[in-house]
């Protein structure tokens, strides 16, 4: 048997478990209501090699989120930031400003990253669910992120989160300059206790970054990994976030998302929709963070 019919009958038993776990229906997201707001302006110690803090300019300072709202119609915060040299998001120095979004009845998701467990559980008391990033091989650790880290000190911090809040993965497919290196074993991992809600996003080639003259993750290499997770993953929510590259490499992999079973898309190509009709699928759109 060829590779790629293989590929195309685990493509088709994948969607066939998304329609007997979640039937017909595919969420389109667009999340105009959720605010993504830094903790740390533009600033980030780490200057990964496929970001280089580029992401961080599309953030309002959390000092700044008051004006914003006023002017937008709110209802959720992406709570993020740039890393300190361990790895962290240090939004635990904000504790009086997630409380007082608490208070105020808005949803809150947080990056924490590699937090220490004693702030982990503090933060945790007002955040809604925490959207944390996945990493188990060791030279993509190094080479994307430049810390010594390991697959143990992701487990442990995704572990205390989980004991604390809501928690959904992010698996970014082709972290390591494009090339696929541990995601498997982040799937094998999670399916030993499933999430409710996990998150794909892809590599996209940031100009300015150590990544930026790389190609994305070869398409039908993603396909495999996106059916991987919805059969080992049956009854696991799993999104396509907003991070994936654009142009026709988008228009391409966000059929492929439908095709391989998955439940949400966020900011769905104009290929997605109409594919979505042809598949007969029942719509829904939300205004929110793939995760809230």
């Amino acid at each position: 048997m060829c590779k790629e019919s293989k590929l195309e009958e685990k493509i088709k038993y994948a969607y066939n478990k998304k329609i007997e776990n979640f039937g017909r229906e595919i969420i389109f997201s667009y999340p105009n209501e959720t605010l993504a707001i830094s903790t740390t302006e533009n600033k980030c110690s780490l200057k990964c090699a496929h970001c280089n803090g580029h992401y961080l300019n599309n953030m309002v300072s959390i000092e700044e989120y008051e004006d914003k709202i006023k002017s937008r119609n709110i209802n959720s915060f992406l709570l993020s930031g740039g890393c300190s040299f361990e790895g962290d998001v240090p939004i635990n120095k904000h504790i009086n400003t997630l409380k007082t979004l608490k208070e105020k009845g808005f949803k809150l998701n947080a990056h924490l990253g590699l937090m220490e467990a004693k702030d982990i559980e503090s933060v945790c008391k007002y955040i809604d669910i925490v959207s944390f990033d996945l990493v188990f091989d060791k030279s993509t650790i190094e080479e994307v992120y430049k810390i010594n880290k390991s697959r143990e000190d992701y487990i442990k911090a995704y572990e205390t989160i989980k004991n604390s809040t809501k928690v959904a993965p992010h698996i970014c497919i082709g972290l390591k300059g494009g090339k696929i290196k541990g995601e498997y074993e982040i799937i094998n991992y999670l399916a030993k206790d499933s999430p409710e809600i996990l998150t794909f996003i892809v590599l996209i080639p940031t100009k300015n970054t150590e990544y930026e003259n790389v190609k994305p993750p070869n398409l039908e290499r993603v396909a495999d990994l996106l059916c991987e997770a919805r059969i080992k993953l049956p009854k696991t929510i799993i999104n396509l976030g907003c991070m994936r590259p654009r142009g026709k490499y988008r228009q391409e992999l966000d059929q492929i998302a439908l095709d391989c079973g998955v439940n949400k898309i966020v900011l769905p190509s104009r290929s997605a929709k109409n594919k979505a009709i042809e598949m007969n699928l029942k719509v829904k759109e939300s205004k929110e963070c793939c995760v809230l």
